[in-house]
């Protein structure tokens, strides 16, 4: 018969272990719990200043506490209110971290939504500045990328400009119609109901939900002028005219407040409506958010959330959130050509910051297929006789200046060059498509940013930056989606997915502080080891322990 080791259910303790001594001293709650106990405790008692919860009854949970508890819980990948409570009753970890205390559910949801929703931004920049003075990041090259994360909404329940626009359309033919049939019935019968002052209708007019449903109320006072209902022909037709216009001005009034929302977007979720519809990497159109990161050093340094899903026109705005958020300014930024826009280079620029960016033609211009045999970057610029050389020799001179505004309202000037010489030549069918011949349409300061930027790629050190971009800013979003499966925010409104974003911000560096604490403890081991075999003293103990003592990292 075999043999197991004995067990016994019912066998007690003389003396019980504490929660301490059953977690692992590297483990990351402990990170959690330490980063946490560095914070100002002003700054998490801010939103607790009016609260009326010290005129009676039980005082609030201690908010160090719940930020311990909420940060953890999506460093573990858990993001329902209703799984952390759960967790707090069987978990030895969230038991130690809580002290034994059990929040329910809407308690937890209470202050990551309502309490933590204001100072999250402020407790991101603490943690950044303590990641500053230990030295795990310093702000001297920074990575940026964005990447798009489906909204709490139903993919189904979408609402595009281009349909408000036209059912706004078809509704003022409809109602220019009805007005003159009004205006022809008025006319007839404008003894009895006098003259009504009916809204112009066309293509540029302005017409609003008041005008029509002004119009309908006036048209059912007169009708009701005699207290009864008249049973003419032209009546019944008034009649119908004002159901019809009652109906349209509350249509157009819906169409108003879509428009509202809409913005300067093209799409919104009738779910949420901060979300806009945007393409997600699996080629899925759904309502989402653009999250934009920077990091250094695998650490997230920053982060904003944008309705837009251009890379470009988002840059600036997380910038902004980082000045406001008193953060450091980079030195350097190293970010894919989905950044190498003239706004952004300018804005770079102004602020004396190195722009390590690439632009959409770069892969264009280093091409050898024949089909960029003709690409504008192929076309030599001769910045004495103001002319552009195009591959066979020919020239393009210049043609006008003209200003051009883009999306986002940045005002570009434009040089437009065109060449005369087109006819006849063998390529022309290759090279354009125009019956007059090439054309160019530069961008010259847009053009000399590229240059600088082409510069600083090329390089040996600006290779290397190239190389580190996809370790360094890939990996957080590897991170997020894949380890952790943070595919879709959970909360929903613009203001609360920023809460989220940076309770994952939050998350993922406490993770990263527990790796950087975990790899330098092996390393020491390692250390150690290696040098007891070779030098055989116990000094090398003595060494490694001062070494320890004088580097270590102590979780933050």
């Amino acid at each position: 018969m075999i043999k197991f080791r004995a067990y016994s259910q019912d066998q007690g303790l003389a003396l019980p272990p504490y929660l301490d001594e059953l977690i692992d001293k590297h483990h990351l709650v402990r990170v959690v719990n330490s980063v946490v106990d560095e914070l100002d405790m002003q700054l998490l008692s801010k939103p607790f200043k009016a609260s009326t919860h010290q005129q009676g009854g039980s005082p609030p949970y201690h908010p160090g506490m719940m930020l311990k508890v909420i940060v953890y819980s999506y460093a573990n990948g858990i993001r329902s209110c209703r799984k952390i409570a759960k967790q707090l009753r069987e978990n030895i970890h969230y038991m130690w971290l809580s002290g034994m205390q059990q929040p329910d559910f809407r308690t937890i949801n209470r202050y990551r939504s309502d309490y933590f929703k204001d100072i999250l931004e402020e407790i991101f920049s603490s943690v950044i500045q303590l990641l500053l003075e230990k030295g795990f990041v310093e702000y001297k090259t920074v990575f940026v990328d964005g990447t798009k994360i489906s909204a709490d909404a139903n993919k189904h329940k979408i609402i595009w400009d281009k349909n408000v626009q036209r059912y706004k359309k078809q509704l003022k033919e409809r109602t220019s119609v009805l007005f003159k049939e009004i205006e022809v019935l008025n006319e007839a019968e404008d003894e009895r109901y006098g003259s009504f002052d009916l809204p112009e209708c066309g293509e540029q007019s302005a017409l609003s939900s008041e005008d029509l449903h002004g119009v309908a109320d006036s048209l059912t006072k007169a009708l009701s002028c005699d207290d009864k209902k008249c049973r003419t022909e032209t009546d019944k037709q008034l009649r119908r005219a004002s159901r019809q216009l009652q109906k349209d001005g509350d249509k157009l009034a819906k169409y108003e407040e879509q428009e509202k929302k809409l913005g300067k977007r093209n799409s919104y979720s009738k779910t949420d409506p901060d979300a806009t519809a945007m393409r997600m990497k699996n080629d899925e159109l759904r309502p989402g958010y653009n999250v934009q990161v920077m990091s250094e050093n695998g650490f997230i340094v920053g982060g904003s959330v944008s309705q837009n899903a251009n890379d470009g026109s988002s840059f600036i705005p997380l910038l902004e959130e980082m000045e406001h958020a008193e953060l450091p300014q980079p030195e350097e930024v190293v970010a894919d050509a989905g950044y190498g826009f003239e706004e952004v280079y300018e804005y770079l620029e102004d602020r004396h910051i190195d722009a390590y960016v690439q632009y959409p033609s770069s892969h264009a211009e280093k091409s050898g297929e024949s089909k960029y045999r003709f690409h504008y970057s192929r076309f030599v610029y001769n910045e004495g006789d103001d002319v552009f050389i195009c591959p066979l020799g020919q020239k393009l001179n210049f043609v006008e200046e003209r200003e051009a505004r883009n999306k986002s309202g940045y005002v570009v000037r434009q040089r437009v060059y065109q060449c005369f010489a087109c006819n006849g030549c063998f390529y022309k069918s290759r090279c354009t498509k125009c019956s007059e011949g090439r054309t160019l349409t530069v961008n010259m300061n847009l053009r000399r940013h590229q240059q600088k930027a082409r510069s600083n790629l090329e390089g040996t050190y600006g290779e290397g930056l190239r190389k580190r971009r996809g370790h360094e800013i890939e990996t957080v979003f590897g991170e997020w989606k894949h380890n952790l499966k943070f595919q879709r925010f959970q909360l929903r409104g613009l203001e609360k997915v920023r809460t989220e974003l940076f309770l994952h911000s939050l998350a993922y560096n406490m993770r990263k502080i527990m790796k950087v604490c975990r790899s330098f403890s092996a390393n020491l081991c390692h250390s150690f080891s290696y040098l007891y075999r070779i030098l055989k003293i116990k000094s090398a103990l003595i060494i490694l322990f001062s070494l320890y003592l004088n580097n270590s990292l102590d979780y933050v």
